[in-house]
């Protein structure tokens, strides 16, 4: 899977990929196209390379600095690339992409040399330069320069004198310029097709630094994000997936512009069904999509949003939150939901490695039938031991599973001091081993606080007492 192709999965993902310092296009190519990474290695490499620029940040911001402005002078020339790589002529504003390009990798590699500090190793292509900068002027222009052939500059002279020199009739100068510039243009095509042969042998090189470059600016911008929002470096784990103090970055972000906190929260999925439970308004929908946004940002060599974290690798990461009628037109809320559980647990029975998330399993049937499937499907998941976490309303479960809750709204704080404003600052938000399962029932106090009509309140406690 593709990192662009993941991102209508998890609203958090395509936040975190948005906030992202990255400075060209180059860039952002490269990192909606990077693939999902399966092995140990290929994560790690990744994110070695992103705690090594992390480090740097502070020690040299300089280097930094200077580093983003080349990196925002990037252009993608890939097409111009592979236009070389097929031998084709190129045109003057393609030879001058290439050439300007090449001028920017060259800086780019004297600046981490100069700093020694190379993140990522980059070929040079002072070779490259020198073919389209003959004057060795160091500016970022391109022109068929006389200096290419003496033929050329001869009929350049010639053009320029004809056009100063007074001829009988207007008509005998335009044929005489016309002689002329049909020479200079076929000059002009020659001189391209030799330079574009000799470029032709430095291909790999060009194609190496572009997708270097575009990786660079990645790198930096994951550093940089790391920073900000205080991501801890995860390590791999052949057996369970733990998180301490896991935080949601956007729902924190939009907290924060309230000038409220998030509560972050501690959890280790086994490869097992984990429920959690707890009152509505209690944060379980949130866990649920931060552990997805985790393992995403993981496995696409991401920092975490965490203190601390240890996560096992899985081949695919299967999320049931919405009630998917949008993507199942025609069919009910809860014949949606079904087929994406039926999906679930088919890659269960054929031993995929996956992470499966569901929010409120079977919540659109009836309590009965519905605490059933929850059981039924929670076994099949713990038979083929496979790593999940559901939300659930429902009390009671038969399956052995493991079992949260969160701690839910502060009992010793009175009614009178909560309101709607506030609830969020009275809710703890943490996880709590409950093997029972029961559901608190917290419904009609948060109604209260919530200022709804007393009748509702009043007849559905009556209800309850009876």
């Amino acid at each position: 899977m593709l990192l662009k192709n993941a991102l209508n999965q998890i609203a958090s993902l395509q936040f975190m990929v948005e906030d992202l310092n990255l400075k060209s296009s180059l860039g952002k190519r490269f990192l909606l196209d990077s693939p999902m990474l399966y092995t140990p290695n290929a994560i790690n490499s990744e994110l070695d390379l992103v705690e090594f620029a992390l480090k740097n940040l502070e020690p040299k911001r300089a280097f930094f600095t200077k580093l983003q402005t080349k990196l925002s002078q990037l252009r993608d020339i890939k097409g111009s690339i592979k236009n070389i790589g097929n031998k084709l002529i190129l045109d003057d504003i393609e030879l001058f992409e290439i050439k300007h390009f090449a001028m920017i990798v060259q800086d780019i590699f004297n600046l981490q040399t100069n700093y020694q500090l190379q993140i990522i190793k980059l070929p040079s292509l002072l070779d490259v330069i020198e073919i389209l900068d003959p004057h060795q002027s160091n500016i970022p222009s391109f022109y068929i320069y006389d200096i290419y052939s003496e033929e050329l500059a001869s009929i350049r002279k010639k053009i320029k004198t004809c056009k100063n020199t007074q001829f009988k009739t207007e008509e005998e100068q335009s044929k005489e310029l016309e002689v002329l510039f049909f020479k200079a243009e076929e000059l002009e095509v020659g001189i391209r097709n030799i330079l574009c042969k000799k470029i032709n042998i430095y291909h790999k090189n060009l194609e190496k630094a572009l997708n270097n470059l575009a990786h660079l600016d990645v790198i930096v911008a994951k550093a940089m994000q790391a920073q900000k929002m205080k991501l801890c470096k995860p390590t791999f784990s052949d057996s369970s997936t733990s998180y301490i103090s896991m935080f949601n970055p956007q729902i924190k972000h939009a907290l924060q512009l309230q000038h409220k906190d998030f509560q972050p929260v501690t959890i280790q999925l086994k490869k097992s069904v984990c429920f959690i439970t707890g009152a509505n308004m209690a944060g379980k929908t949130v866990v649920l999509k931060t552990v997805a946004l985790c393992q995403y940002l993981y496995q696409f060599g991401f920092f975490i949003p965490a203190e601390k974290a240890k996560i096992s690798i899985v081949d695919k990461i299967l999320v049931s939150v919405e009630d998917g009628q949008s993507d199942q037109k025609g069919l009910s809320s809860f014949a949606s939901e079904m087929l994406q559980i039926n999906a679930m647990v088919e890659e269960a029975l054929k031993g995929t490695n996956v992470l499966i998330l569901i929010d409120e399993l079977a919540r659109t049937t009836n309590p009965v039938e519905g605490r059933a499937i929850v059981n039924a499907v929670a076994n099949i998941f713990n038979e083929n031991n496979v790593r999940s976490l559901i939300t659930t309303h429902y009390s009671g479960l038969s399956s052995v599973c493991r079992k949260l809750r969160v701690k839910g709204l502060d009992y010793s704080i009175s009614p009178e001091s909560i309101n709607p404003a506030n609830i969020n600052n009275y809710i703890d938000f943490s996880l709590i081993e409950d093997e029972k399962g029961d559901i608190p029932h917290e419904a009609l106090r948060i109604c209260s606080i919530l200022g709804i009509n007393q009748q509702i309140i009043n007849k559905a406690q009556n209800e309850l007492n009876n």
